[in-house]
């Protein structure tokens, strides 16, 4: 079992598990651009209801995913390669604006219903974490809403246990029911899945998947330094 404290890669120039990487994107590029550049070759995602890279927020590199409510960014032809029944990592920085509703980080949608979803909760107190069919489990960082400021999500597996962090504050879980299974049918990030009232924007920055690893088990300190390209 990995069990860590601060991460190897925190500010550092390579990565530990970087042939594991899946998924990378640092979401840099010029204000308003849909050109979304995956680090890992074969991944390619689009624009789905007006999301684009903005210049108004980021976390590092000076831009971000910017999505309107209803927007989304989708990967195009989603495979069994999508299908996290394994171990695995799910990170990213967010910065979500009151929406009156749930803003989803990753949703991996199967035939069956029984995928992985990760997502800030209507409200802002939590990130809820669900894999297969068991109970979705939710964590916030203790220093109350999540809305309105840049905060670190992690969302693993290892074995038996899911993990979620919110600002490396570590909520550990053993799973209850099935694992995630069936057919891919679609694959989200920052999709919002409640039209509600307030300002319709949530960012997203170095967003990665990591399959085969969960990255920590334990509370951690965040990155300081954009995630090193695999």
């Amino acid at each position: 079992m990995f069990s860590m404290g601060p991460p190897l890669w925190a500010g550092a120039a390579s990565d530990p598990f970087a042939a594991n990487v899946f998924s990378l994107l640092h979401f840099d590029g010029a204000d308003g651009s849909t050109t979304f550049t995956d680090q890992v070759a074969g991944r390619t995602w689009a624009a789905v209801d007006g999301v684009q890279i903005g210049t108004a927020e980021s976390k590092f590199g000076g831009a971000a995913y910017t999505g309107a409510i209803g927007g989304r960014l989708g990967h195009p032809t989603p495979g069994a390669e999508w299908l996290l029944s394994g171990d695995y990592s799910i990170e990213c920085w967010l910065l979500c604006n009151d929406n009156g509703g749930a803003a989803a980080v990753l949703s991996i949608g199967t035939s069956t219903g029984q995928g992985t979803i990760v997502s800030i909760t209507a409200g802002g107190s939590s990130i809820t974490h669900s894999v297969g069919a068991n109970t979705a489990r939710s964590q916030g960082d203790g220093a109350g809403s999540l809305y309105g400021r840049w905060v670190h999500v992690f969302a693993g597996r290892q074995g038996t246990t899911t993990y979620t962090a919110v600002n490396g504050v570590m909520r550990v879980d053993a799973l209850d029911l099935a694992n995630a299974n069936g057919t891919v049918t679609s694959v989200y990030a920052g999709g919002q899945a409640v039209i509600g009232a307030g300002t319709p924007y949530i960012y997203l920055d170095e967003f990665r998947i990591t399959k085969g690893v969960c990255r920590h088990t334990a509370s951690f300190t965040p990155p300081t330094a954009p995630y090193p390209n695999p």
